[in-house]
C-alpha cells in the first residue's frame, strides 16, 4: 500500500487487522502457557520468561553475548543482565570495594548458583579518598532522588489537578520552561511538540466523529 495513496482510514482499518492479529496470536500464546504450566507444574511466567530467553537468544550478539549490535532493534534479554553484572564486577574492584558484592554473592549461593572473581586489579591511586568522594557523591544522589519524586509525583499531580496539562505531558513543558528561563533556542523543539498535538487532535477527532476518510 502506497503512503501517498493511503487515506487514514485504510491505515487504520488495516493496521486494526494488524492488532487483532496481534491479539490473537499473545492469547494463543498464553493459553500454551497456561496448559503447559499446569501439565509441568511450573509457573506461568516461568514458560512465558523462558520462552523470551529462547526466542531472542544471540539476537545482536557481535562475537559474544557482552557485546551487542546497538542497531539491532530485537535484543538478547539475557545478554544485558550479564553485561550489567560484569561491569558491576569491574567496577567494584577497580575501586577495591568488592565486599559490596558479597551479600549478593551469598544470596545467590543459596540458590546454589556460585560467584567466583580472578585477576581483577584495584585501578585507583588512593581507595580511602575514592571511597570518601563516593560518599558525598550519595548525598548529592539523595538530593537528586528527592527532588525527582518531588518533580514526578507532586508537580504532575498539581498540574494536572489545575488543569495546566496532563501528568504524562507535565516534564515536557517542564523542560521547555527550563530551556526558555535559560534563553536557549527552543523553536524547533515548540514547533514539532505542537504539529505533533495537532496531528494527535486531528486523529483522535476524526476517529470520534467517525470522519474518517
Amino acid at each position: 500500500m502506497s503512503e501517498k495513496q493511503t487515506t487514514p482510514k485504510e491505515l487504520l482499518s488495516e493496521a486494526y487487522g494488524l492488532l487483532t492479529e496481534k491479539k490473537t496470536a499473545s492469547k494463543h500464546m498464553n493459553m500454551v502457557a497456561a496448559d503447559m504450566a499446569k501439565m509441568q507444574k511450573i509457573e506461568k511466567p516461568v514458560m512465558i520468561r523462558c520462552k523470551d530467553y529462547s526466542y531472542y537468544h544471540k539476537r545482536g550478539w557481535m562475537g559474544n553475548p557482552l557485546e551487542l549490535d546497538p542497531n539491532e532493534k530485537f535484543k538478547d534479554r539475557v545478554s544485558p543482565t550479564f553485561k550489567k553484572l560484569l561491569q558491576i564486577i569491574d567496577d567494584l574492584y577497580a575501586t577495591g570495594n568488592p565486599d559490596l558484592l558479597e551479600p549478593y554473592f551469598e544470596a545467590m549461593a543459596a540458590h546454589g548458583i556460585e560467584i567466583k572473581v580472578k585477576n581483577k586489579d584495584v585501578r585507583v591511586n588512593d581507595i580511602d579518598e575514592t571511597w570518601a568522594a563516593i560518599d558525598n557523591m550519595k548525598g548529592f544522589q539523595a538530593t537528586i532522588c528527592e527532588l525527582a519524586d518531588e518533580i514526578n509525583f507532586g508537580c504532575t499531580q498539581v498540574a494536572e489537578d489545575i488543569n495546566f496539562s496532563p501528568k504524562a505531558e507535565f516534564k515536557g513543558a517542564l523542560n521547555l520552561y527550563a530551556k526558555v528561563t535559560e534563553e536557549k533556542d527552543v523553536d524547533d523543539i515548540y514547533q514539532t511538540k505542537i504539529t505533533n498535538l495537532n496531528m494527535t487532535e486531528t486523529a483522535y477527532n476524526d476517529i470520534y466523529d467517525d470522519n474518517l476518510k
